[in-house]
C-alpha cells in the first residue's frame, strides 16, 4: 500500500488536537493559578455601526454570541477544520475555514484581549503564556456578551500605528467622533484593529481589500443589505492627511 503522507498527517494532527481538548480543563486551571486574579473590565458601550464592524472584523457569525472555550467547541473547531483542510487550496476552502471558525465567534478577539490584558500584567514572553492565555480566554468566553466584547475592544484595542481605542483611530484616519463614522469609514477602521505594523497610507490598495472583507462579512451577518454593502464597498478609503508624526512611505 502507498504511503499517504496527507493521511498520515491528518492522523497526528487529529491525535494532538484530541489530546490538546482533553487536557483543556486542566491547562485553564494551571493558568488561573498562575495569572493575577482581576478581570479585564468591560467598558462603555460602542456606537452599533462600528460594533458591528469589529464583531465582523473578529469573524463573529450571524447574531451569535460567544461560545465558552471548553472541550467540545473547540473539539468542534477542530473536526470541522480538519475536514476542510482536506480540500484542495480554493476559495471553496477558504469558505469552508471560515465557517469552521464561527463555531467559535470572535475567538480571534479574544485570543487578542487576552494578550493585551497579560502585557499589562507583565505576564508575557515566558513558559507561563500558554496557560495563562487560555485561562484568560476561558474566562472571558464563559462570562462576557458579544456587547461587553465589542465594546472592550473598541476602548482598548491596539489599531495601526499604535494607536489605542476607536475613538482616536476614528479622529486620526477620518477627522471625526465614532458615532458620525459612515458605513465605509467603520468598516475601514475595524479592519486596522490589531495589526500595529500596518499602514494604510502608504498601502491603500490592502487598506482597500481588509474594508472590503469586513463589510462582506457584514453583509453576511445581515447587518447591512446588498445596497448598502456595494455603495460603502466602491466609496474610496478617504483617509485624511496623516498626523506630523507619520513616518515617509518607503518607495
Amino acid at each position: 500500500m502507498r504511503f499517504d503522507k496527507r493521511t498520515a498527517f491528518s492522523a497526528i494532527f487529529i491525535a494532538g488536537a484530541a489530546a490538546a481538548v482533553l487536557l483543556l480543563p486542566a491547562i485553564a486551571t494551571v493558568g488561573n493559578l498562575l495569572s493575577p486574579n482581576h478581570p479585564i473590565p468591560a467598558s462603555a458601550h460602542v456606537a452599533p455601526l462600528l460594533g458591528e464592524a469589529i464583531w465582523a472584523r473578529a469573524n463573529g457569525g450571524r447574531n451569535t454570541e460567544l461560545q465558552p472555550i471548553n472541550p467540545f467547541t473547540v473539539g468542534r473547531t477542530l473536526s470541522c477544520l480538519i475536514l476542510a483542510e482536506r480540500l484542495a487550496p480554493s476559495p471553496e476552502r477558504d469558505a469552508r475555514q471560515d465557517e469552521c471558525l464561527t463555531n467559535l465567534p470572535a475567538i480571534e478577539a479574544i485570543g487578542y484581549l487576552s494578550t493585551v490584558q497579560m502585557r499589562a500584567d507583565g505576564v508575557w514572553q515566558d513558559p507561563r503564556v500558554p496557560f495563562v492565555q487560555i485561562a484568560h480566554m476561558n474566562r472571558l468566553t464563559s462570562s462576557w456578551s458579544k456587547s461587553q466584547l465589542l465594546d472592550t475592544l473598541a476602548e482598548r484595542g491596539e489599531f495601526t500605528l499604535g494607536i489605542k481605542g476607536a475613538e482616536h483611530a476614528a479622529r486620526t484616519f477620518y477627522g471625526t467622533a465614532v458615532p458620525e463614522l459612515t458605513l465605509a469609514q467603520a468598516a475601514a477602521v475595524a479592519a486596522l484593529l490589531g495589526d500595529t505594523r500596518f499602514d494604510p497610507w502608504c498601502a491603500e490598495d490592502r487598506a482597500l481589500q481588509r474594508r472590503h472583507r469586513v463589510l462582506g462579512r457584514m453583509r453576511a451577518n445581515d447587518a447591512i443589505d446588498q445596497a448598502s454593502f456595494d455603495a460603502a464597498d466602491q466609496s474610496p478609503l478617504g483617509l485624511i492627511d496623516p498626523p506630523s508624526t507619520h513616518q515617509p512611505c518607503a518607495r
